[in-house]
């Protein structure tokens, strides 16, 4: 059941982002998430399984979720098995980052990851790329790689669009014309959202 949304969503499609400066969340997981937690074997992992189920909920509260559902996103092993009586999420996080995408009326995918230089052999084999000239080797090999995650996770996606963050890449796509909010959730304000400048 839906509440008041404290974003309007009937016309706009939504990436929000958030990069995780809270180290001292208090761990509510329950069910498959907290049996994935303990199944982690590295602390940046249990972070990232804690902070992001933090995110997930907040966004869920701020397009007007119950309480109910919002909590679901402390029990379910991942975020794609949360239902929705209406609309479509999609999660990812890479580092410090989380990055959520939301459309009321169609699919969504999302991926994010950090963009960490590699030897010019491993761009040219996962592209499959011999030895012709191909300018932005890595831009290209980071590209493919969130478009293979965002397909793997919704295969009904199409057009898929790109941003930098500091130094990570985010790819998003939604199979609807509606306009795109990109939004950046403040820390620890529930219902603080600000408007992002995306340089792409």
């Amino acid at each position: 059941m839906k509440l008041r949304n404290l974003l309007e969503t009937e016309n706009y499609n939504y990436v929000i982002v958030y990069k995780n400066k809270n180290f001292n969340l208090k761990n509510i997981l329950s069910g498959d998430r907290l049996a994935r937690y303990h199944q982690a074997s590295r602390g940046e992992t249990k972070v990232k399984l804690l902070s992001g189920s933090y995110f997930v909920y907040r966004c869920l509260k701020l397009f007007g979720y119950s309480e109910e559902i919002s909590q679901k996103a402390f029990s379910e092993k991942s975020c794609y098995l949360i239902e929705l009586p209406e609309g479509n999420i999609s999660y990812s996080n890479s580092g410090d980052y989380h990055v959520l995408t939301y459309s009321l009326c169609d699919v969504t995918g999302v991926d994010i990851e950090v963009c960490l230089d590699r030897p010019e052999s491993t761009y040219r084999k996962f592209l499959k790329i011999t030895n012709e000239e191909k300018e932005n080797l890595k831009d290209c090999f980071y590209q493919k790689w969130l478009e293979k995650e965002i397909k793997y996770k919704q295969p009904k996606i199409n057009d898929i669009n790109y941003f930098t963050l500091e130094n990570y890449i985010c790819g998003y796509a939604f199979n609807n014309k509606n306009e795109v909010k990109l939004m950046k959730l403040l820390d620890t304000h529930l219902d603080k959202l600000e408007s992002m400048t995306i340089l792409k």
